[in-house]
């Protein structure tokens, strides 16, 4: 029992005592609590809330917004590939194209060309009457026919010679 009271005695002494660096503690403490609950009060914990529920939306609209930018950069990625390609076979045109002085050669070559067919022309007979179409006067000489020197059958100069004749006995008036 000698120890039930002395523990009693000890327990009375100790929460008697007084100790002024604890009691400024617990005034210091129970200060700043008292800010920190005016600090809370001045929260307004709704409208956080919707400014949170806003700023996703906007992060939502934002991942939205970035998916677009990364299509049109792959489009654009393929358009600009695609010109690539483009240049590429335009160059290739530019570098099999000819020089100024080849396309003068070649145009050269085809007025060369040009006077070798004319030349096969003259002496080709496409009537086959037996005359060159050079010095064929009558060029479309029936097939077979007997023609004179100049290519013509007899037909045929009977036509001239009308020809011939009706132009001069038409003359203008004059008055």
């Amino acid at each position: 029992m000698k120890k039930l009271v002395l523990i009693m005695v000890a327990m009375f002494g100790f929460l008697s005592c007084e100790n002024p660096s604890v009691e400024e503690g617990l005034a210091s403490l129970e200060a700043a609590f008292s800010e920190l609950e005016a600090a809370m009060a001045g929260i307004d914990v709704n409208q956080m809330v919707v400014d949170i529920a806003t700023m996703q939306d906007q992060v939502e609209t934002m991942e939205t917004d970035v998916e677009g930018y990364e299509l049109q950069v792959a489009e654009w990625e393929s358009q600009i590939q695609n010109i690539l390609a483009d240049l590429e076979g335009v160059q290739a045109i530019i570098d099999d194209a000819a020089t100024k002085s080849q396309t003068d050669a070649i145009m050269e070559d085809l007025t060369d060309i040009q006077e070798m067919i004319d030349i096969l022309v003259l002496i080709a007979d496409y009537d086959y009457d037996g005359i060159v179409n050079g010095l064929d006067q009558c060029p479309d000489t029936e097939l077979f026919a007997t023609v004179n020197e100049q290519g013509c059958s007899e037909i045929q100069l009977a036509a001239i010679e009308s020809a011939t004749a009706s132009s001069t006995t038409t003359s203008p008036t004059e008055g």
